[in-house]
């Protein structure tokens, strides 16, 4: 009989290992072994199922042999560390992990293991500690964000440990384990509402998962589910309705409950979701809002409105990074004005003020009354310091929108930073015209002459300004007088 290939070999081994059938996967892995010396893999995995039949002993024995093999594979290294601590040598344990961090400096598994040896450990400040140097240098690897989690909950910092659970499931709400440790942290603050949010959209994201399971038991063990609410039994499309009404009434809680029980109803409604979310974001529920929009991604055909919602999310927390990556892939989708202009907010937002200031500038080609953009535009070359170019947009912005007053307020102070004081003051004139009951525009057409040299006019003006407003000159000192 012809012996099985490498790959068909490693793919019943596999097999036999995820059904946890350690003695099959032992037996197969050790044939791999066997056959395969060189290959890495089946001596790690059957060490893994040695750990499994609870023969530590000859899994470190196996895992020895193996490191001196291949000294520079991470996994058997990493294993030989853990392995210890089932053999109950705590300081071993520590020796071992230490060094593997110092061997593989650049992986983040290396220092996220070390944090959860040392919580293990119980030395939890030295676990802080590490996890916030770690992070530093990892800033977005979930483990250690996990780990750092822990600490806080170790610690018995419950504030702490609940908005670092929450900020773990916003940028990673596929990250199972967390949902029982936010939830419960949660339910220990009182929010009670995030925490029933929070574990039910888990467990629609993972129906099958016992960690959302888990989360979802603890919030029955204090709050009624949301299958009681009498709402619950109302038709689709009366609870369309009264979440619509209930966001046009400013009224997000309200709003966010019908959305999620439209979304039990209609789970094919991407509205619910997209909607739902915004609600979530206005309530400041990220971690909630995140969730809903992953279950949407993962399980609805494309949708504009679930992706706008998904980056305006991450804009909203400042993560713009990931927001320049969702609106890329909203533009690749939907190519929309908002996913252009959500680019340009994006690398406005991380400095790049050149590649914002192009994207920026062919939107306002595109689209000419829209004031946003226009805005943002002169706003670009306000933060660059292009006195001149500020000077050109905001004029723009004032030709376009003669009624924008922050329009104007902002080209005289491009005026005055250019020094130009004529036209800032022809400028401010102008306003004072225009706007006549705005105090801020008056006040400073009346004491424009601080800025630069004094005129003729500026007894006039203040005058001018006492008789519209009365009171302010109980307050503010007139503007010096002419010279001469």
């Amino acid at each position: 009989m012809q012996a099985p290939s490498e790959a068909d070999l490693l793919e019943r081994a596999e097999a036999a290992s995820a059904r946890g059938e350690h003695d099959a996967a032992f037996r197969l892995w050790s044939e791999a072994r066997s056959r395969f010396p060189g290959t890495p893999r089946p001596w790690l995995r059957a060490a893994e199922a040695m750990a499994g039949l609870r023969r530590f002993t000859d899994a470190e024995a196996l895992l020895d042999e193996a490191v001196s093999r291949f000294p520079d594979d991470f996994w058997l290294a990493r294993a030989r560390a853990v392995i210890v601590m089932a053999l109950g040598d705590e300081v071993e344990a520590y020796t071992r992990s230490r060094a593997l961090r110092q061997a593989f400096p650049d992986n983040p598994t290396a220092h996220a293991g070390f944090v959860h040896l040392l919580l293990d450990l119980k030395q939890v400040a030295a676990a802080e500690a590490e996890a916030r140097a770690s992070m530093a240098r990892f800033p977005d690897f979930p483990w250690l964000d996990h780990m750092y989690a822990r600490c806080a909950d170790q610690a018995g910092d419950t504030a702490a440990a609940a908005a670092r659970w929450t900020d773990l499931l916003v940028r990673h709400p596929d990250r199972q384990p967390a949902y029982v440790a936010v939830v419960r942290a949660l339910i220990e603050l009182g929010r009670l509402d995030e925490a029933t949010g929070i574990a039910r959209e888990g467990l629609r994201l993972f129906p099958n998962g016992s960690a959302a399971r888990d989360a979802w038991a603890e919030v029955g063990k204090v709050t009624a589910a949301d299958a009681a609410s009498p709402s619950a039994a109302e038709p689709a499309e009366h609870l369309l309705a009264g979440a619509l009404g209930a966001e046009r009434a400013g009224e997000w809680p309200g709003a966010a409950r019908l959305w999620a029980l439209l979304r039990e109803q209609a789970p094919a409604l991407s509205l619910a979701y997209a909607s739902g979310a915004r609600a979530l974001l206005r309530l400041d529920r990220m971690a909630e809002a995140e969730i809903v929009l992953a279950k949407a991604r993962r399980d609805l055909p494309p949708d504009a409105g679930v992706l706008q919602a998904w980056a305006d999310a991450a804009v909203l927390r400042g993560a713009f990074e990931d927001a320049l990556a969702r609106f890329s892939v909203l533009r690749q989708a939907f190519d929309t004005p908002h996913a252009a202009l959500g680019i340009a907010r994006a690398l406005h937002g991380l400095g790049r003020l050149d590649e914002a200031d192009v994207v920026y500038a062919e939107l306002s080609g595109e689209w000419p009354s829209d004031l946003t953009l226009a805005r943002q535009y002169a706003l670009i070359a306000v933060e660059r310091g292009d006195w001149p170019e500020a000077i050109r947009r905001w004029t723009r912005v004032t030709v376009a929108f003669p009624d924008h007053l922050p329009g104007y307020r902002h080209l005289a102070d491009a005026l005055l930073q250019a020094e130009r004081w004529a036209e800032m003051d022809l400028l401010l004139s102008d306003m004072a015209a225009r706007f006549p009951d705005d105090l801020e525009t008056a006040l400073r057409w009346a004491m424009s002459g601080r800025r630069g040299p004094a005129t003729e006019n500026d007894s006039t003006r203040w005058d001018e300004l006492c008789r519209r407003f009365p009171d302010i000159a109980s307050v503010v000192r007139p503007p010096r007088s002419s010279a001469g």
